[in-house]
């Protein structure tokens, strides 16, 4: 498969194709929306009381390459600076309200994640604790929804590098490197969902790693969980191939020739389609002082008009939520 979403990193990366920074009226547009909702609920925020004439179409643009050009694009120069924690996930909130719906996070519910160290033992002590919740390296990885939205409130002492692979230039190199492999990705694995998953569903969801569908290729991934699933006695072991397979992703995605890498600052914004890109994060090391400490916040976010999904998606916690959204184009 080819086509614009089909790239390598540090080609990428020698471009300005997928960053922008906002101007100074469309930084001012974005703090003149935030004084105006200060006092109200979130939730009750959106696209017709949170106004951005300029930065509103700039956000439309953006959403389009990301849903049907290089999959990720990243948005600098938001004033968080002059930014109380509220503020920052007010301009996020409002900022995505342009773009799609924001999207179920978590079994608590949560439409707004607080992305930080919480200092509560690893992820691999706690069944229930996710890699975002610690400082350490999150392996290649896909979230929920159409897309999900970063920003970066503060970044860590060091470390915490952002990279992100294109999942379709990751399924040619598979079938470059190791074409025996392409079907073993593209059948079920036993993923664990830590917890989170949707009501009535059961602990482990089951889907291939890539789908192709209406003529695109779609992925969804976290070799993390696919791991943790085998401590459940309903879960077979890997077999070889899996793991021969599981392991060349990793080998993929870590290829300085195919991972874009950068590190983001204060006041930016990555958003990434889903079904086509990757991401991944460095391990970090954090200021001693709670105030200083890196902070991120997350949106998934769902479109009105996204792509056609394949069935076996409607059980994720990922993307089965988007199967509920009205006016969404045909799933067959």
């Amino acid at each position: 498969m080819k086509g614009s979403a089909y790239w390598y990193g540090p080609k990428l990366k020698s471009t300005d194709d997928w960053r922008r920074h906002l101007s100074d009226e469309e930084a001012n547009e974005l703090l003149s929306a935030i004084s105006a909702n200060r006092g109200r609920e979130i939730k009750e925020i959106n696209a017709s009381n949170f106004p951005l004439p300029r930065l509103s179409q700039l956000l439309k643009e953006l959403a389009e390459q990301v849903d049907r050009g290089l999959g990720l694009t990243l948005l600098e120069g938001v004033p968080v600076q002059e930014m109380d924690e509220d503020d920052a996930a007010m301009a996020l909130w409002g900022m995505g309200q342009y773009i799609g719906r924001p999207q179920i996070q978590d079994a608590a519910q949560s439409l707004l994640h607080h992305v930080r160290d919480k200092r509560e033992g690893g992820w691999e002590e706690n069944p229930n604790r996710r890699v975002y919740e610690t400082n350490s390296e999150q392996a290649f990885h896909t979230d929920g929804g159409d897309m999900v939205m970063f920003l970066c409130r503060r970044a860590a002492k060091s470390g915490g590098t952002s990279r992100m692979v294109s999942a379709v230039t990751l399924f040619n190199e598979i079938i470059k490197r190791a074409p025996e492999l392409a079907p073993v990705v593209q059948a079920p694995f036993h993923v664990d969902a830590r917890g989170q998953q949707l009501p009535g569903r059961p602990r482990c969801q089951i889907h291939p790693i890539f789908i192709e569908h209406a003529g695109r290729m779609n992925v969804l991934h976290k070799r993390h969980y696919i791991d943790t699933a085998q401590r459940f006695e309903e879960v077979p072991a890997l077999s070889e191939e899996q793991i021969r397979a599981l392991d060349l992703i990793d080998e993929i995605c870590t290829d300085p020739d195919v991972q874009l890498n950068f590190d983001m600052k204060p006041g930016d914004i990555q958003i990434a389609c889903n079904f086509t890109i990757l991401h991944s994060r460095d391990a970090f090391e954090d200021f001693p002082n709670l105030a200083d400490r890196r902070h991120m916040l997350r949106l998934w976010l769902g479109l009105k008009e996204g792509r056609p999904l394949p069935e076996v998606y409607r059980e994720t916690r990922e993307y089965g939520p988007l199967f509920e959204i009205e006016g969404r184009a045909s799933q067959s």
